[in-house]
C-alpha cells in the first residue's frame, strides 16, 4: 500500500473498532509474531486491525533520508496509512518504536485517535543516550563486518526481549538469529542511524493527549526502562499502567488490551 510515497507491507484482519499497531526498532510484522506478545487472533472479533512494516523495515520499502525515520514522521506516516484505510478515529498502538510513533500522532492529531496502546515506552530524555550510543555501535559493527556480527553482539546483550523471556522461550533466541541475518545491511544501517537522533517528545508536551492511554511495561530491560514507562503514566492524564514481571503476566496482556479497547467511549 502506498503511504507517502513509500510502499508499505500492510496486514489488515478483524472487525470492529479501528485499530493500528507499530512495532518496534529493527522489527517487523513477522518478528513480532515469532516473540508472540499479543495473541492477535484473540482480539480480531472486536477491532479490524492494521499492522504493517515500518518504512524501512521487513518488507517495506526504505528512504535515504535520515529525518524519515524520526518518531515524529514515523507518526505521519501511521496517520497517512489511517486515512488510506479509511480510518477516521482509531486506537493507535505499538511496542518500543511504535509506541512512540503513536505518542507523536495522538500529538499531531489528536482529534482522530480514541485510545491508545503503549507497550515497552522506549529509553526517553536522560536516559536515551546510552541507547543511542549502542544504536551507533551496532551501525559501525554491521558497517565493517556485516549483520552476522550483529546477530552475534544481540546474542550477548539481546535488544528485543528481557532474561527472563529468553530463560522461559529459549527459542526465542534462535529465531531472533535467523530474523537478523534475514534483514538488508544497508537499510539496518539507515535505521540505526536515524534512530541515534530521535526522542519522545518533551515530557511536558505529553500533558496535551486527552485520549485514554493502556501503557504495558516489563521490568529488566535497559532499553524499555520503567522509569520511562512510569514517567509516561505520570504526564498522561487518562492513562493505566500494567507492569509485567513474568512471562505470565506478559500473556495476560492480550486481555488487558481487550477490555481497555471495548471499554473505550465512542
Amino acid at each position: 500500500m502506498k503511504v507517502n510515497r513509500i510502499e508499505l507491507n500492510v496486514k489488515i484482519t478483524g472487525k470492529g473498532i479501528p485499530f493500528i499497531w507499530g512495532h518496534g526498532l529493527m522489527a517487523s510484522m513477522a518478528a513480532d509474531d515469532l516473540a508472540g506478545w499479543i495473541a492477535w487472533d484473540h482480539l480480531t472479533d472486536v477491532i479490524r486491525l492494521v499492522r504493517y512494516d515500518a518504512r524501512g523495515h521487513g518488507r517495506s520499502e526504505a528512504s535515504n533520508d535520515f529525518a524519515d525515520y524520526h518518531w515524529s514522521a514515523l507518526a505521519r506516516d501511521m496517520l497517512a496509512l489511517a486515512s488510506e484505510v479509511g480510518f477516521e478515529r482509531f486506537v493507535a498502538g505499538g511496542q518500543s518504536m511504535g509506541c512512540a510513533t503513536s505518542l507523536y500522532a495522538a500529538l499531531a492529531q489528536p482529534e482522530r485517535i480514541r485510545g491508545l496502546v503503549l507497550m515497552n515506552v522506549p529509553t526517553a530524555w536522560e536516559t536515551r543516550g546510552a541507547q543511542t550510543a549502542f544504536y551507533g555501535q551496532m551501525a559501525d559493527l554491521i558497517e565493517a563486518l556485516g549483520p552476522g556480527a550483529l546477530d552475534a553482539m544481540l546474542q550477548q546483550m539481546p535488544a528485543a526481549a528481557t532474561t527472563w523471556q529468553y530463560e522461559a522461550h529459549p527459542e526465542l533466541m534462535a529465531s531472533g538469529a535467523a530474523y537478523f541475518r534475514s534483514l538488508d545491511p544497508q537499510a539496518l544501517v539507515r535505521v540505526l542511524r536515524a534512530a541515534q537522533r530521535t526522542d519522545l517528545p518533551p515530557a511536558a508536551e505529553l500533558e496535551a493527549i486527552q485520549a485514554p492511554a493502556l501503557i504495558l511495561a516489563w521490568t529488566d530491560d535497559p532499553g524499555h526502562p520503567v522509569s520511562s514507562a512510569e514517567e509516561v503514566h505520570r504526564r498522561l492524564a487518562n492513562s493505566r499502567l500494567l507492569m509485567a514481571h513474568n512471562v505470565g503476566e506478559v500473556s495476560s496482556w492480550t486481555q488487558a488490551i481487550r477490555e481497555f479497547v471495548t471499554a473505550l467511549p465512542s
